[in-house]
């Protein structure tokens, strides 16, 4: 039968949020940590056997194709072992993904050795699908938590994020350097190795089961949904997307605007300012303006905040005024995050939180998959209009905003 939630989640305890976030954290940096290897086992002449066969022009198009493709099968698969998880055990499922991720690990490090772009390639596409394991560990967060304390949990998480894209690179770069290509992959490994051990240390929350529901049904979740949910999505999506075009629009703005170099200090130290105050924000601001104002406002107040923040970096004239308007935006798209998930938590059933996680989770692939090329046609047409873009991306989103939804899920038919 269907019941309605009117107690209080449980509060998870410390150990087993520190476990969940570490999960969550290999779910980025398994993807951020080997880049620079895969860089350089297909765009140096000292990597691969291919390297010494196949035109530089060559390997860049299967560097692409690596690397994009990864994405797209975890946004397909994703919600589908959600869907599992929400169905069985997302203990289970997630130990099952962490399994998974560590054989895609080891993979990369037999291709190496054989010289294998077949074995690189597969390694890199299971390591895709074990990265479920990301928005399993939310689903947990999420489905014992409600409120303020939700979206606090929900900033940690982008916390988490923030800290895998910003540092994981440099971590994958230092590591090809002193002990090679191989290196990054096994220290990947060892966190995927750690987080099955610690897993199963710690007992999770019962969770609201789909009894006699076929996993591979859709339909069934998104009838048990509140309304809004489907425009929460799309705001997951949109800012993901608006966020994403200016990233990736920074490495065209600094040299052709003011001839700032993207291996200069300059930009290393824009780029570490805005992982900073990303996370910085994240563990104040969601819960400080949550104290003040209800979510909707909250999400319509940062929100319009990075339409205004992105109209600013457009316009700006000098690199000085652009680092003012740069850290304005940060403090408001970072602010934002825990807000819209927290908002689409909120509109999925108990028994669906891993189905909408994971939802949210390609919603957040698409946007930067998609952004990866479209930017760089944008440019071709005006230097500044991907970063215009974002800010009309950032208007609809404050237009897409539903009105506040009860406080507690409907709990799944048990």
């Amino acid at each position: 039968m269907t019941t309605q939630s009117s107690q209080t989640p449980p509060c998870l305890p410390k150990s087993t949020l520190l476990i969940l976030y570490f999960i969550i954290f290999l779910g980025s940096a398994g993807f951020f940590i080997t880049i620079p290897a895969y860089v350089n086992l297909f765009l140096t002449d000292h990597s691969l056997a291919i390297a010494k066969v196949m035109p530089l022009e060559d390997r860049r198009s299967l560097f692409g194709t690596v690397m994009s493709a990864a994405p797209f099968i975890s946004m397909f698969f994703t919600p589908f072992i959600a869907r599992f998880a929400d169905r069985y055990s997302r203990k289970v499922v997630m130990a099952i993904c962490l399994l998974v991720a560590a054989i895609g690990f080891v993979m990369p490090v037999y291709a190496i050795i054989a010289g294998s772009i077949t074995l690189l390639f597969t390694g890199n596409m299971i390591n895709s699908l074990g990265s479920a394991s990301q928005p399993i560990a939310q689903a947990v967060l999420a489905d014992n938590s409600q409120g303020k304390t939700k979206a606090t949990l929900m900033s940690f998480v982008a916390v988490v994020m923030t800290a895998a894209m910003s540092f994981g690179p440099a971590l994958g770069s230092k590591l090809t350097a002193l002990y090679g290509a191989q290196a990054p992959f096994y220290a990947c490994l060892l966190i995927a190795i750690i987080c099955f051990i610690l897993l199963h240390l710690i007992r999770l929350p019962k969770q609201a089961t789909l009894q006699q529901e076929n996993p591979f049904s859709l339909s069934a979740p998104l009838s048990r949904s509140q309304k809004g949910l489907l425009p929460c999505l799309a705001i997951v999506f949109l800012c993901q997307f608006s966020w994403s075009l200016y990233f990736q629009n920074i490495a065209f703005i600094l040299p052709q605007k003011w001839q700032l170099a993207v291996e200069g200090e300059f930009y290393q130290y824009f780029m570490l300012a805005i992982g900073v105050v990303m996370i910085a924000s994240l563990l104040f601001v969601p819960r400080l303006l949550l104290f003040w104002i209800p979510l909707p406002n909250a999400l319509r107040s940062v929100l319009s905040g990075a339409g205004i923040g992105m109209v600013l970096l457009a316009i700006t004239p000098t690199p000085t005024t652009h680092i003012m308007a740069m850290i304005w935006t940060s403090i408001m798209v970072a602010s934002a995050f825990p807000l819209y998930i927290t908002a689409l938590s909120d509109r999925a059933s108990d028994g669906d939180q891993g189905w909408a996680m994971a939802l949210s989770s390609a919603m957040v692939g698409l946007a930067w998959t998609l952004t990866g090329y479209l930017t760089a046609i944008l440019v071709n047409v005006d230097l500044m209009l991907p970063t215009f873009i974002a800010a009309a991306g950032y208007v609809v989103t404050v237009i897409l905003i539903p009105r506040q939804t009860q406080v507690g899920s409907q709990k799944a038919k048990v």
